[in-house]
């Protein structure tokens, strides 16, 4: 196996750099913060960005979880992974993932210093320490699915290879340990979402009640209980408010909305005179 290894400080744009320097280096597969990456898609892993505490982050970043690494592991046989690239902050760190996941010895070591300009490694360590933001090397939809909650910005990176422009979308995110504090959401502001959406939609009357339920992986689940104003088609109408309230939560709070169900506990008819 071609194995490689991309070092740096934290915070001096490695992430942001890796998909460049994997491809110049013909590698397929990308090893970061606890992540097997592969053609803009998380194969395997759990982020580190994900973890409460910056400790438990550096924990999962070098594969200290035995299921963790265990799983992906399991990937890169899966895969049949033929070339990789670890990324990490010192040789010890990325010598350190290799062996935990048996990819056998580093052929080569790469540093943010021959790839990166120290302009651009202080503009990265300004949105890191200043603004508490972190680059994950994959696109936004691949990212909300483990980032349910957090907050989170597509960017679009353009570079040249052999003449050719390629642009690459990268997502920049603010993990929970972050010093600037915890991102939560109260109830309240799914319920008030709802209730907005509803008073756009002519099909629905009154919501009742919302309930949420978030799953193991982070998404949610949201039950509302409305009435509905008649005439009208009522799966239709249910569809089109479920449709239009998720894509509002989604956009307004980063939440990943499993399905909201909507339930119909009334009919409304109104009796005035045309």
């Amino acid at each position: 196996m071609k194995v490689y290894a991309f070092v740096g400080k934290s915070g001096t744009g490695k992430s942001h750099n890796s998909m460049r320097v994997a491809k110049e280096n013909h590698l397929h597969y990308i090893i970061d913060d606890g992540l097997l990456i592969s053609d803009n898609r998380i194969i395997e892993g759990k982020s580190a960005k994900r973890e409460s505490t910056k400790m438990a982050s550096v924990r999962r970043a070098v594969f200290s979880d035995e299921e963790h690494t265990k799983s992906v592991k399991a990937a890169i046989k899966r895969e049949n992974v033929d070339s990789i690239l670890i990324i990490g902050t010192s040789e010890r760190m990325v010598n350190m993932i290799a062996e935990r996941l048996e990819l056998g010895e580093i052929q080569k070591y790469i540093y943010i210093e021959d790839v990166s300009t120290p302009e651009a490694m202080s503009i990265a360590k300004h949105m890191r320490e200043k603004q508490g933001k972190h680059v994950i090397p994959v696109p936004t939809f691949e990212v909300k699915k483990q980032f349910s909650g957090y907050f989170i910005d597509p960017i679009l990176v353009m570079f040249n290879k052999k003449g050719k422009s390629i642009t690459e979308e990268k997502t920049i995110i603010r993990p929970t340990y972050s010093y600037l504090g915890d991102y939560k959401i109260a109830p309240k502001v799914i319920v008030d979402l709802c209730r907005h959406e509803a008073e756009k939609n002519k099909a629905i009357y009154e919501v009742f009640k919302v309930r949420t339920k978030t799953e193991k992986q982070g998404s949610v689940i949201i039950d509302v209980d409305v009435s509905i104003n008649y005439p009208c088609k009522l799966d239709e109408a249910a569809k089109e408010f479920s449709h239009q309230a998720s894509k509002s939560i989604e956009y307004m709070t980063s939440l990943v909305i499993s399905a909201i169900n909507v339930n119909i506990k009334g009919i409304h008819i109104n009796n005035k005179e045309d």
